[in-house]
């Protein structure tokens, strides 16, 4: 208690004898209130002294003010626009929106190759852009997911049509060996339509009648078949998880790490995390890295006060009490400064940067001698560079350590677990996991163990009937004498035992087989063009067709959904309508390859 009345009284006295200073926000509000006005020039000068002072601070971006202006250039499109454009990639060169604006206004002048420049700028920088990036993961993986599923469903419905002949003809045929020929049909239509007798529903039928169909399926068909129905088990804990993790905005201590690693300011993340100071009032760590957040947002006081917290909290770290020391060598205040950079080494005796500025102070206190000697202990324990390393102070000669996310890492595990949530957010989810127990996963489960007995049973007990090679006609071989493995009786007759056949019966058939060729090519022709990938699926080149597939979902859906509704809500300056176009011809150079494959084969 008598700790936390000493830091609070501490605080409270340097608030309140702090001078007031100029600082980011404060000259921000000058430019704010230039650009109300509409004195640009006025603007232009508060910008100059706003990078002059982010540059003092070595803050390299600012996305929320360059944000601020492009939004204003948009709506001063001319001379003032295009200037305050140019200092928002100056602001902050990652801001996706500054591309776009700058390759909308090259578009208009025609400036052709500018503009696609800046587009291909925009789109790189749309996806690097860490407040984007959370939401960017889960368009792209929800954009993913559905391709691969739409992808998945089509070609289960595709391949259930194409051998629906065999199960209805097998139906029919274990129909007759179990009841009468009269009532063949009546069990063939109850194990056709079996899930609905049983009051399942229409998706039930589905996926009953494509796990029947396995039967006839190739080796490499067949394990692809049993991989994509456990695949669709999983896609409800994969939403799931994408909705969790994927999609979820990054959490407080991830944005603290990037401020400080990019040297990136953001005050609606310096107040989240100032908010905690309550929470984490006993943490040193917590005040460490507050105070270098308010010393780089341009409030040394305030950063002075989180510090001293800091060296109280924890007097066996030098750190804090280096920033102490380097905040009054900035103040002027010589004197306090060489009392806190000494008592820093008598910590750690071997702190480069409290030897190098210690050396300054001296210096400054025309102690030169003692300055010579500091510095010198500064090179032998970190080389010349010493004076380049860290970051700069207000006074370039000041260096500062610099903070990053492994401190922000220390200061995350030294949290209890009521703490750690404040910071990261809720522990993950186990709701994914719970989700294989719902309907839609449910089914394709039960459909994998349904069609894996199946499959077994009427591989030992029950083959599949087949398909004459040359008519089509769907057959089983031991129905009748003289059916081969590829060719139907009637067939076997016209073709191997011409003498006993009729010239007639012999052209009847011709014509069927025509027929039947005919019908067939331009199914697979069309089929090719309008369900790309599933010709070379029936072929057995199993992995290509299905990613050809994929791809086509993937181009487009992105082409109709993806893109025009998604991007233009993480970012409304993102022209979209080059980028539909290209997924379009994308999309129809799959379905041409798709359709020449199956145009040039039988």
């Amino acid at each position: 208690m008598l700790l936390r009345r000493l830091l609070l009284s501490l605080a409270l006295a340097v608030v309140v004898s702090a001078p007031a200073q100029a600082n980011l926000l404060d000259t921000w509000h000058e430019v704010q209130a230039d650009l109300a006005a509409g004195d640009a020039a006025g603007a232009r000068s508060g910008l100059s002294t706003l990078q002059e002072e982010a540059a003092e601070l070595e803050i390299r971006r600012m996305p929320g003010f360059a944000s601020a202006l492009v939004t204003w250039a948009e709506a001063h499109p001319g001379a003032d626009g295009e200037a305050m454009l140019r200092i928002a990639k100056e602001l902050d060169p990652e801001l996706p929106s500054s591309r776009f604006l700058a390759a909308r206004w090259s578009a208009e002048k025609g400036a052709s190759v500018t503009a696609l420049k800046e587009r291909v700028a925009g789109w790189v920088a749309l996806f690097k852009f860490e407040p984007n990036r959370s939401m960017v993961s889960g368009w792209l993986t929800m954009w993913l997911v559905f391709s691969f599923v739409a992808a998945i469903i089509t070609f289960m419905a595709a391949l259930t049509v194409r051998f629906l002949r065999g199960m209805v003809y097998d139906a029919r045929a274990l129909g007759g060996k179990i009841f009468q020929p009269a009532n063949a049909w009546v069990l063939a239509i109850v194990l056709i339509l079996l899930p609905l007798f049983a009051a399942l529903g229409p998706m039930w039928l589905g996926v009953y009648l494509f796990v029947m169909s396995w039967v006839y399926f190739g080796p490499a068909l067949r394990i692809w078949a049993v991989a994509v129905c456990l695949l669709l088990a999983l896609a409800v804990p994969i939403l799931a998880w994408v909705e969790h993790e994927v999609l979820r905005t990054e959490d407080l201590a991830e944005r603290v790490s990037t401020m400080l690693d990019e040297r990136l300011s953001d005050f609606s993340t310096l107040g989240e995390f100032s908010e905690l100071a309550l929470e984490l009032e006993d943490g040193a760590d917590y005040h460490r890295l507050f105070g270098e957040l308010l010393r780089m947002h341009g409030e040394p006081l305030l950063a002075k006060v989180e510090f001293q917290k800091a060296t109280l909290l924890d007097p066996t770290d030098s750190q804090p009490l280096l920033f102490v020391a380097n905040l009054a060598l900035e103040e002027g205040n010589t004197k306090r400064a060489i009392q806190h950079f000494t008592q820093a080494l008598e910590i750690d005796a071997q702190n480069a940067f409290a030897y190098h500025n210690l050396s300054l102070a001296f210096d400054l206190s025309r102690r030169f001698q003692e300055g010579d000697e500091a510095r010198a202990r500064a090179r032998a324990i970190a080389g010349r560079g010493v004076a380049q390393e860290g970051l700069r102070g207000l006074d370039p000669r000041v260096r500062y350590p610099h903070l990053g996310s492994e401190d922000v890492q220390q200061f995350v595990e030294g949290l209890n677990p009521d703490q750690m949530a404040l910071v990261t957010g809720a522990p993950p989810s186990l709701d994914p996991v719970k989700r294989l127990a719902s309907p839609l996963s449910l089914i394709f489960i039960v459909g994998v163990v349904v069609g894996l007995a199946l499959l077994f049973s009427r591989l030992k007990w029950f083959p599949a009937a087949r398909e004459c090679g040359k008519c089509g006609k769907v057959y089983r071989l031991e129905s009748g004498f003289g059916e081969s493995a590829v060719y139907c009786s009637q067939c076997v007759s016209v073709f191997m035992k011409r003498d006993v056949v009729s010239i007639e019966q012999q052209t009847a058939k011709m014509n069927q087989i025509r027929r039947w060729e005919s019908m067939t090519s331009w199914l697979r022709r069309i089929t090719g063009f309008l369900i790309p990938g599933c010709p070379g699926l029936l072929d057995g080149k199993v992995v290509r067709g299905f990613l050809t597939g994929v791809l086509a979902w993937f181009f487009l859906t992105g082409a109709l959904v993806w893109i025009p509704l998604f991007v233009p809500r993480i970012e409304p300056l993102a022209a979209t309508r080059p980028l539909e176009v290209v997924l379009f011809v994308l999309l129809g150079l799959t379905a041409l390859q798709s359709g020449l494959s199956a145009w040039n084969r039988r």
